[in-house]
C-alpha cells in the first residue's frame, strides 16, 4: 500500500505501508540499492518482527500500537566525518515533535528519546552508505512507544502512558515527518552549528553530575559532543575524556 503525504516538500511523498516485515530499515536499504525507493521515501509496518537497535538491542512493539517505520535520505551535501550532524538533525525533528504532545523529552546519546522520568519513549538507528568522501544514502529508522501500555522491561514508557490519551498513529507520523524534515531542510542549508548547539541543549544530563561507567564506575557530566559523535564527559578529578558508543555506559 501507498500513500502519498500532502504536508511535506519530499519526505513521504512515496509512503509504502506493510502490516508486516522483519525490519523497516532492512529492507529499505535492499530498495535503496535495487532502484526501487528514491529520496523521502518512508517505508512503515504495523508489525516490526526483527525490529534492531543501538548495540544490537532487538527493539520490541506491539502489533498495531506503536510507530516503526523508516526514512531514506541522500545527503551527498555532507562530508564523511560529517555523518553525526545528521543523527543530531533527526533526532531534534523526533524530539520536538514529541515534545509538542509531552514537554521535558529529552535525547539520550546517541539517539534515544527519554520521558521526563528517564523512561525510554522511542529510539532510532541510523544506516550510512558512503562513496569517497560523501554520504551518498541514509536510513534512519525510528520506534516510538504511542499507545502500547505494558512493556516486558521497566524503563520503557508510552506516550498513552504519560498522557492517559489514546493517538492516531497516521497523524502523528505525518508530524514527525513534517519536523524531521524541517531540520534536514536547515541541515541541507548549511545550519550545522546551530544544530550542533540545540542538540546539546536537549541531551539527556548535559551539564549535569551523574554515574557512569568505562572500565570503573565513576561520576562525570556531559560538557560536549565531538564532530564525529563522540560523547565527552568531565571527571571529578578535572579530566575530559571522549567515548564511543560501547565505551560508555549510563548509571
Amino acid at each position: 500500500m501507498h500513500k502519498i503525504l500532502a504536508n511535506t516538500v519530499f519526505l513521504g511523498k512515496d509512503l509504502q505501508i506493510l502490516t508486516d516485515c522483519h525490519s523497516t530499515n532492512d529492507l529499505a536499504v535492499s530498495r535503496l540499492r535495487s532502484g526501487m525507493a528514491a529520496e523521502g521515501t518512508v517505508i512503515l509496518t504495523h508489525h516490526q518482527t526483527q525490529g534492531r537497535g543501538q548495540r544490537t538491542n532487538t527493539w520490541h512493539a506491539k502489533p498495531g500500537l506503536n510507530l516503526t517505520f523508516s526514512m531514506i535520505f541522500k545527503p551527498d551535501f555532507l562530508k564523511v566525518d560529517q555523518q553525526f550532524v545528521l543523527n543530531m538533525a533527526i533526532a531534534l525533528g523526533v524530539q520536538k515533535e514529541l515534545c509538542r504532545l509531552v514537554s521535558g523529552i529529552t535525547i539520550k546519546w546517541p539517539n534515544d528519546f527519554l520521558s521526563p522520568e528517564g523512561k525510554k519513549i522511542g529510539g532510532m538507528l541510523i544506516e550510512n552508505t558512503l562513496s569517497a568522501n560523501r554520504i551518498a544514502a541514509s536510513v534512519a529508522g525510528i520506534g516510538i512507544n504511542v499507545n502500547q501500555h505494558e512493556f516486558p522491561v521497566p524503563m520503557a514508557t508510552s506516550l498513552a502512558n504519560l498522557t492517559n490519551k489514546s493517538y492516531s498513529l497516521e497523524q502523528l507520523l505525518e508530524c514527525l515527518l513534517i519536523s524531521v524534515e524541517r531540520y534536514y531542510l536547515r541541515l541541507k542549508a548549511g545550519d550545522q552549528e546551530a544544530i550542533h548547539k540545540e542538540y546539546l541543549s536537549q541531551l539527556h544530563r548535559f551539564g549535569t553530575w551523574a554515574s557512569y561507567e568505562d572500565e570503573q564506575v565513576f561520576t562525570g557530566k556531559i560538557v560536549g559532543v565531538g564532530k564525529h559523535g563522540h560523547l565527552k564527559i568531565k571527571k571529578q578529578n578535572g579530566t575530559t575524556s571522549s567515548y564511543d558508543l560501547k565505551q560508555i555506559r549510563f548509571i
